[in-house]
């Protein structure tokens, strides 16, 4: 069943081709568009319907009208506002505050208008701040201008108590910034809330900041908390949504460490099962067929009963596992090497979303130390006989490739070794958790 739709009113058409004409660059910032009466004529309309499809973009923010010299495109050249520049140090004694630096730094002129007031907070700042009814707080009032334009406000409430008789009271340029003075006066802010709210504004935010019709604003809201989890500064940025590019920066964790390291337990085998299931994947997707078959689940839940199997946690969450035990696989290992006092490691896999930062190279080193506490002479190893990547890993951590062995049925068998105790002390530090034992004496995998 066809859905008949009623054809697009005219003056909205009128709209839709000039914005295209404005996006792909054929009317240029600063261009002056048709006129009225050129516009009736180009769409056989009348005057009026032409008026009302340039209406269109002036609520939109793209036309500006400037009688009797016509309509213009508005040239645009947007603030990059970074909220995440909020705690990045700077000199004790900057030349200017942060937004002023930061658009000399973009070639444009920019200035402010300070007031400060002694206030009764409205209840949404009240409650930020954790202020008692009646309790007052002090407000600086900044209203920020970007070569000559009012851009954006930045008003700050602070509990009054904290600051009076404090340089925030003076309405100057704080060069070094007010979070520095909270610090000064111990009340460091060491975390911050972020809220980010979209409306149309107020009759006092058009007339504060001279807001063309249409125009919605972007209300950035930080309160932020020192140490103690005291909130000690409440920040309200007003940015019209014509002047403003909000950018966020976000890298991915790394993990600094120490990162714990204990034996799994027999409730946490979909957990170990599914660190490896990852990295089959992934060597599937890499075009290596290393571990391409189901988990053999009642193999890893033994080594899990036996305490050889362990798991390495970023805080609460599970980032790798390694196993190790004293079996020397009769398949590779000789009766004369099997004799040696050994450690085998086993199955060791690390998530993805922690790939290089060397977390392999660390379980490898902690191994290592544990071998050397039993008073055994060597770490030991058996790679998968396809994967080369994986052999040239193993050598740069200072393993020595002792031989190859094709054993019937088994895709493994490429050995290596390398001294108890050889540290190379690459990737985070893994602390043993308190309760974990020593890797299991148990023979047998």
């Amino acid at each position: 069943m066809s859905i008949s739709r009623k054809p697009r009113a005219l003056y909205l058409r009128i709209a839709d081709a000039l914005r295209a004409e404005i996006s792909d660059g054929t009317l240029a910032p600063g261009a002056r568009l048709p006129t009225e009466t050129d516009l009736a004529t180009r769409w056989d309309t009348t005057r009026s319907t032409a008026i009302k499809g340039l209406s269109v973009l002036i609520n939109e923010g793209l036309v500006v009208s400037d009688r009797p010299r016509g309509h213009f495109v508005r040239d645009r050249k947007p603030m990059a506002y970074r909220p995440q520049a909020e705690f990045q140090r700077r000199p004790l004694s900057p030349a200017m505050d942060a937004f002023m630096a930061q658009l000399s730094d973009e070639g444009r002129t920019a200035s402010q208008q300070i007031e400060v007031a002694i206030v009764q907070p409205s209840r949404d700042i009240r409650e930020r701040l954790q202020l008692q009814d009646g309790q007052l707080a002090a407000v600086r009032r900044r209203l920020r201008y970007v070569d000559g334009e009012p851009y954006n406000t930045n008003d700050s409430y602070f509990p009054l108590d904290l600051v009076q008789g404090t340089e925030i009271m003076d309405p100057k340029d704080i060069a070094r910034g007010a979070n520095v003075v909270l610090s000064e006066l111990g009340y460091e802010q060491v975390r911050a809330l972020d809220e980010v709210h979209v409306r149309m504004p107020s009759p006092e935010e058009v007339d504060r900041l001279h807001l063309g019709p249409g125009t919605p604003v972007a209300v950035h809201v930080v309160t932020g908390f020192t140490s103690a989890d005291k909130p000690v500064r409440v920040v309200v940025n007003v940015l019209p949504g014509d002047r403003h590019v909000i950018t966020w920066e976000r890298s991915k964790p790394r993990l600094a460490g120490p990162l714990s390291i204990r034996p799994a337990t027999d409730t946490e085998l979909d957990t170990v099962v599914a660190l490896w299931g990852e990295a089959a994947t992934w060597l599937n997707n890499q075009g290596i067929d290393q571990w391409q078959y189901a988990p053999r689940e009642e193999r890893i839940a033994a080594n899990i009963d036996a305490g050889e199997c362990y798991l390495v946690e970023d805080g609460d969450v599970a980032v790798a596992t390694i196993t190790v035990d004293k079996f020397a696989d009769p398949d590779f290992w000789s009766e004369e090497e099997a004799a040696e006092p050994a450690l085998y490691v086993h199955r060791m896999a690390v998530r993805r979303d922690v790939s290089g930062c060397e977390l392999g190279s660390a379980m490898l080193d902690w191994a290592s130390e544990q071998a050397e506490a039993q008073g055994l002479t060597w770490l030991r190893l058996d790679a998968w006989r396809d994967n080369g990547g994986l052999h040239e890993y193993y050598g740069s951590r200072g393993f020595e490739h002792m031989r190859t062995v094709e054993a019937e049925g088994r895709r493994s068998g490429v050995l290596f070794q390398r001294p108890a105790g050889h540290i190379r002390r690459l990737g985070p530090e893994l602390r043993t958790a308190p309760e974990s034992a020593s890797p299991a004496s148990t023979e047998g995998a």
